[in-house]
């Protein structure tokens, strides 16, 4: 058997990768992670922590090719934009499940502690492709400064009730960019995120978009190529002509809904 097969064969028995694309051609797979996703998220959304922290060995596989290959140390793997997105949005969800299961998966929230949040998303380390790093700085220095795309943050779960729907695949290269639209359009259609007050001239909106409004803002600025733009006008991408949300009203953002987005 050839080196180049030997090594196909060793890391696809390592659960790291599978044969894709060109014939000979090697990439990153997620089918671990749909498993996990298929077997224990409903169409809500909300994960049975309990069910899987008893069958973990697939969502510890997947962990475990995080933690060798990236498209930083592994390139070859993620020749394209979208098999380097999906594969970062992937590993982050996949982690912070990671991290619920050995916080214990009855936790009520991981934002607890004296600073909200801080353990599990900026102290807490993981390792991803021979790194060590936390939730914090995959989000914001791979991520967001990597890919400057704000759909990442209807992609992203943070394991909470107040975070958009996870979904029971993983995000696929080959579809990423109508699955990021999609996400987008469901989250800000959502009456939690978007709920408009005609009487009172105002919108509330989720905390994600205060958190995060300079990546929406930027985006839009840059791609009408004007300024003066607000994030409702980003919102205004992804709802319908007649659910507008009028750019006049006044903006409020409504509290986190912190707690676990357990079944």
């Amino acid at each position: 058997m050839s080196l180049k097969r030997w090594i196909v064969v060793l890391l696809f028995l390592g659960g790291a990768v599978a044969v894709a694309g060109a014939p000979g051609s090697v990439g990153f797979s997620h089918g671990r992670w749909t498993e996990v996703l298929e077997k224990y998220v409903d169409d809500q959304g909300l994960v049975d922590y309990r069910g899987l922290s008893g069958d973990r060995a697939g969502l510890d596989l997947y962990v475990e090719a995080i933690g060798r290959h990236s498209p930083e140390n592994s390139p070859g793997l993620f020749p394209t934009r979208e098999e380097r997105l999906a594969y970062y949005i992937n590993a982050y969800n996949a982690l912070v499940f990671h991290g619920v299961l050995d916080r214990g998966p009855e936790e009520d929230s991981v934002w607890s502690g004296v600073v909200s949040g801080l353990k599990f998303f900026g102290l807490r380390k993981f390792t991803v492709g021979g790194r060590s790093m936390s939730l914090k700085t995959l989000e914001d220095d791979y991520i967001r400064a990597g890919f400057n795309d704000p759909r990442i943050h209807a992609a992203l779960n943070c394991a909470s009730i107040g975070c958009p729907r996870l979904p029971r695949r993983a995000f696929d290269p080959a579809t990423l960019d109508a699955e990021l639209d999609a996400a987008m359009a469901e989250f800000v259609a959502g009456e939690r995120n978007v709920t408009v007050d005609y009487r009172k001239r105002t919108v509330r909106l989720s905390k994600i978009f205060d958190w995060f409004e300079e990546d929406f803002v930027r985006y839009e600025a840059e791609s009408q190529r004007r300024s003066g733009v607000t994030v409702v006008d980003y919102i205004n991408r992804y709802r319908d002509r007649d659910g507008a949300v009028p750019t006049d009203f006044r903006v409020k953002f409504n509290s986190y809904d912190k707690r676990i987005n357990k079944q």
